[in-house]
């Protein structure tokens, strides 16, 4: 999780400075930004339940942490939408290739929760 949430504070695809280009979160995730914000309740819901009960690599947690819900959901939409090679799409999160796997793993199916979840 330190890296994400380290990746928050530095990345250059942040949602709060994206989301004011309609255009560009539409390119990233083939969603209007109401599309995306339909997502993101249930999106943090399910990131909620999964990160208070365990790590990024699946360990019981012994201890809460929190992070931005919406610049993961970005993360994994413009991940899936562009399919660009991890090491690529982990340069523009400040992560290497091992993280990034890592984190389109977790969020992949988090999404599909969120997705089933909504219908």
């Amino acid at each position: 999780m330190r890296y994400f949430t380290y990746l928050c504070k530095k990345c250059k695809m942040r949602y709060d400075k994206v989301r004011k280009n309609s255009v560009c979160v539409l390119n990233l995730t083939s969603l209007t930004v109401a599309e995306f914000e339909v997502l993101v309740p249930t999106f943090k819901s399910h990131w909620d339940d999964y990160y208070s009960h365990y790590t990024l690599k699946g360990k019981v947690r012994k201890r809460i942490s929190c992070g931005r819900r919406t610049d993961k959901l970005l993360f994994i939409l413009s991940c899936l939408k562009n399919n660009p090679l991890q090491e690529y799409h982990g340069s523009f999160y400040d992560i290497t290739k091992p993280q990034c796997n890592e984190w389109t793993h977790l969020l992949s199916d988090i999404l599909r929760k969120t997705l089933k979840t909504l219908g």
